[in-house]
């Protein structure tokens, strides 16, 4: 059974550690908005490259396989964007 002096020192370090990771947390969250905006920018930064291979038929292979690549890099990005939206949206005062 712990003493009270004991109490006092364990509940001052679960303190710092619950402080301690409520700034690594904040710093997660911050990051997420910066990858959420990143991400954001994909569509106008990459814009012409995406309407190119958009308008790209599936008869020619390379275009065929550039156009399967970016369906697949469309959907990563869905996903990802919205995972990185969800965290950076994390109410940590709650």
């Amino acid at each position: 059974m712990a003493t009270t002096s004991e109490i006092e020192v364990g509940m001052a370090a679960i303190s710092q550690r619950l402080s301690d990771q409520r700034q690594v947390m904040l710093k997660v969250k911050a990051s997420a908005g910066t990858a959420s905006t990143a991400l954001a920018a994909i569509p106008n930064d990459f814009a012409d490259v995406i309407a190119t291979v958009t308008a790209f038929g599936t008869s020619n292979p390379y275009e065929a396989t550039v156009k399967a690549q970016l369906a697949k890099m469309t959907t990563e990005f869905t996903a990802l964007k919205g995972k990185a939206d969800a965290v950076a949206a994390v109410d940590l005062n709650s």
